[in-house]
């Protein structure tokens, strides 16, 4: 009897021990879509020395896009889209830039704008409109895209931290950070010349190709201004840069998509290119009160 309770116990033990170790370890294998994707690796000075390269890449820019755009959405309650609209883009960095954009298929003119970082001009042909008005004035309260202006594309279309280093109160701070299944390195660069640090941009770097994916400006107290992804890099010359630029705002809620089709680099550019005078006859409005 004491031969057999003595056996039962020993079997009793196993089973036990059994259970417990199934119960600790489980293995599932986790499908590949799900697997975070190879991530390259570079230091913090190797990372800003090639955003100081990339920023001075590019000196003029000339390109024909595909252009959706869209007003609303959460915050409105309303979406408002309007999709592939073609455009034609020039750029003379620093500040300069004309963009024209017309209908799909009859080619229609539905406006001009340029830009020469003071103010900025907008003729709108269907309409017989034309503006003046600082690159600086107030938004329009009302979800308009008469707050589309040319300054938003330049701002978005480039990369540059060269104001940042070049200003002894901007700090940086350095971080990984992983989002879904991509790793990234990402700066935050602070304004600490007040009372507290002012938050003023961070730029996002994809670890797998290590290019810059995202880049958000902020304003005061933390304000998001501008969000921007950059998607689809291609090479042209050597430099590399995004056939996909997608452009939030939200504070006018608004979106742009810009999709490069054609691009022409560091070309001279004729001045008169960013000449817009007020076409005869036309309508002189006021864009802040439409």
């Amino acid at each position: 009897m004491k031969k057999r309770l003595g056996l039962s116990f020993h079997i009793l033990i196993v089973l036990l021990l059994m259970v417990q170790a199934s119960c600790v370890k489980k293995t599932i294998v986790v499908p590949q879509e799900q697997r975070l994707l190879p991530a390259k690796n570079a230091t913090r000075s190797e990372l800003l020395q090639g955003l100081q390269i990339k920023g001075k890449q590019i000196e003029t820019l000339k390109g024909t896009v595909s252009l959706d755009l869209s007003r609303g959405g959460a915050k409105s309650g309303v979406l408002d889209q309007y999709r592939q609209t073609r455009g034609y883009v020039i750029v003379e960095r620093p500040s300069e830039i004309r963009i024209q954009v017309q209908l799909p298929i009859v080619l229609t003119t539905v406006a001009i704008m340029v830009s020469d970082g003071q103010q900025y001009r907008l003729s709108i042909p269907i309409k017989n409109q034309f503006a003046v008005q600082d690159v600086n004035a107030p938004v329009n309260p009302k979800n308009s895209l008469s707050n589309l202006r040319p300054q938003i594309f330049l701002d978005g279309l480039f990369v540059d931290i060269t104001p940042h280093l070049n200003k002894p109160t901007v700090k940086s701070l350095f971080e990984e950070t992983i989002v879904g299944i991509r790793s990234y390195y990402v700066f935050s660069f602070f304004e600490t010349a007040g009372p507290e640090p002012e938050l003023l941009e961070k730029i996002w770097i994809d670890r797998t190709d290590l290019q810059v994916s995202r880049k958000q400006v902020y304003g005061k107290e933390g304000r998001l201004e501008t969000d921007v992804d950059y998607e689809n890099y291609h090479n042209q010359d050597g430099i590399p840069f995004p056939q996909v630029v997608l452009i939030h705002r939200p504070l006018e809620d608004f979106t742009v998509k810009m999709t490069f089709q054609q691009t022409t680099m560091n070309e001279k550019l004729d001045a008169k290119v960013f000449d817009l005078p007020r076409p005869e006859g036309s309508e002189l409005v006021q864009l802040t009160q439409q």
